[in-house]
């Protein structure tokens, strides 16, 4: 968007179109209003349309009603129906009440002015018409941001639900695991040296990763319905490669006969957060991931996780070669709701967002449809007042 230049006071110029055919009428324009308004001008409603695809920021249009090729009123009319929060204004040197009632009726002109006009109400109208345009952008920003809150406030109490509700069967799910272990620990110890015992531990080592993830699923449920009370005291060193490789460990059986997961680390960073919320984003990620890649042989699917450090930041790295997110819907892919899954809440990555930023982290993401998704976290280094605050 083009920034408007800013007056002595600081606030930004409002930008002004005026169209008339008539270069002399241009040239008083732009005398009158240029010293208060930024003008641009145009003779003609072709050349008008051009600057306002153009220029974004202008906000009141004055055109000339008789004019060759498009009139005045065509130019409002084509106008509103493409740029409505621009103040529309018609001027004329005939008196024409037709004119005027088609100018009110099919441009939603805001006011009909005469030539020859008088500077002083000019200028006055143009003040009036920015104050308007103005006054539609403020309640356009406001209703924006209530329709966010509105969402947030939807989300937390959404997500406080899921907290609860999965909290009572994955305490379940972890103490049946954990029967079973012992059960199995037992057998093992009375089959000692027996044939058969190598498959046995195989299955040991299947339950004691089911249990660790288990017990992180209700670490993540606690987390949610605690979120809101949360308290920096909460906090404590993570260690993101430890949390890296229990991720990757998770999720091997979701990604067997499917791609292979790589890992790049570069370094060991620590940061200051909650590593059973820095798993969650991580795995929501990785199972994104895991989900965009194609039907294909596994060998050329591939999902990447990328461990760095750098001025000062913790970098974390999640990138597949998929099918890439449309550029329509990557602004929104952060919104709680959104999704262009066939199943799902829409909710994994406004989740993820809202834990990175609570972190005092920033999320980032980039996509090419047909060649694959990044996604690009960074924290604050674990600083050596956190450290000795741990300690």
């Amino acid at each position: 968007m083009k920034s408007q230049k800013p007056t002595q006071s600081g606030e930004r110029r409002a930008v002004v179109l005026y169209v008339d055919d008539d270069r002399a009428n241009l040239l008083a324009f732009r005398a009158i209003a240029e010293p208060t308004y930024e003008v641009v001008v145009a003779k003609s409603g072709d050349e008008a349309l051009q600057l306002i695809v153009q220029n974004p920021d202008i906000a009141v249009l004055m055109a000339d009603q008789r004019m060759p090729g498009m009139s005045g009123i065509d130019l409002c009319e084509r106008v509103q129906a493409s740029h409505p929060d621009i103040v529309r204004m018609l001027v004329t040197a005939y008196s024409d009440l037709q004119a005027a009632i088609a100018a009110i009726n099919r441009g939603h002109v805001s006011r009909y002015l005469h030539k020859p006009w008088n500077a002083e109400e000019l200028l006055v109208t143009l003040r009036d018409a920015v104050e308007r345009y103005r006054l539609k952008v403020t309640v356009q920003e406001l209703q924006i941001r209530i329709a966010q809150s509105e969402r947030l406030y939807a989300l937390g109490v959404l997500t406080a639900s899921i907290g609860h509700e999965l909290r009572t069967p994955l305490s379940i799910v972890s103490a049946n695991v954990q029967f079973a272990r012992r059960a199995l620990h037992e057998a093992l110890s009375a089959q000692a040296g027996k044939p058969g015992g190598g498959s046995m531990q195989e299955v040991e080592a299947a339950l004691i990763d089911a249990e660790e993830g288990a017990q992180r699923l209700i670490d993540i449920a606690d987390s949610i319905l605690l979120s809101s009370r949360s308290e920096p005291g909460d906090r404590e060193p993570v260690d993101l490669s430890h949390v890296l490789h229990s991720v990757l460990r998770l999720t091997r059986s979701e990604a067997t006969h499917r791609a292979r997961l790589l890992i790049a680390q570069s370094a060991k960073p620590r940061i200051y957060g909650s590593a059973t919320r820095v798993g969650q984003v991580l795995l929501n990620l990785v199972l994104n991931a895991l989900q965009a890649l194609p039907d294909r042989p596994m060998e050329r699917n591939e999902v990447k996780l990328a461990l760095d450090e750098k001025d000062g930041r913790a970098i974390v790295e999640v990138a597949d070669n998929g099918v890439g997110i449309e550029p329509g819907n990557l602004a929104h892919i952060f919104d709680p709701f959104f999704t262009t899954k066939k199943k799902g809440t829409g909710l994994g990555l406004a989740i993820s967002k809202q834990i990175v930023e609570e972190m005092g982290g920033q999320i980032h993401v980039e996509s090419r449809p047909g060649v694959g998704t990044r996604f690009r976290i960074s924290w604050p280094l674990l600083s050596p007042s956190h450290a000795a605050h741990a300690s």
